[in-house]
């Protein structure tokens, strides 16, 4: 359901347009309190859409898994405990979805499209990912 996730994001779109200034607790036009709760997007688009966790303990390895729902691209970046910064850009095109990801010295990982595994190294590397998979029937 991580494609849904940007859909849910209706109430955060309408923050500006109401006057606040900060994240509210409730949908209360007069005034926002900030709340940490309420800030999950800034952790969420990186790890649900952008798709960048660790697929092991102590961030020893990486899974990215794009969940792009209705976007055409997304750009993302997270830094790593070990130093450096781990990239993620996703862009649709007509032959397929574009993943860009550079990944720090030493880093290594797997990215996921649709159920398939791609292997990642460190550096940066370019995967053209289908933008679906065949039906079979």
């Amino acid at each position: 359901m991580a494609d849904r996730y940007v859909a849910l994001l209706k109430p955060w779109h309408e923050m500006l347009a109401k006057g606040l200034t900060t994240t509210p607790e409730f949908d209360d036009p007069t005034r926002s309190d900030t709340h940490a709760w309420s800030a999950h997007p800034a952790f969420d688009l990186p790890t649900i859409v952008a798709g960048i966790r660790p697929a092991s303990p102590g961030f020893e390895t990486v899974q990215i898994e794009p969940a792009l729902g209705d976007l055409q691209w997304t750009e993302a970046s997270m830094p790593y405990p070990r130093g450096g910064m781990i990239r993620v850009k996703c862009e649709r095109t007509k032959a397929g979805t574009k993943a860009t990801v550079t990944l720090p010295e030493a880093l290594h990982g797997e990215l996921v499209w649709q159920g398939r595994s791609y292997p990642l190294r460190s550096g940066e590397q370019q995967i053209l990912l289908p933008n679906s998979l065949p039906k079979i029937f």
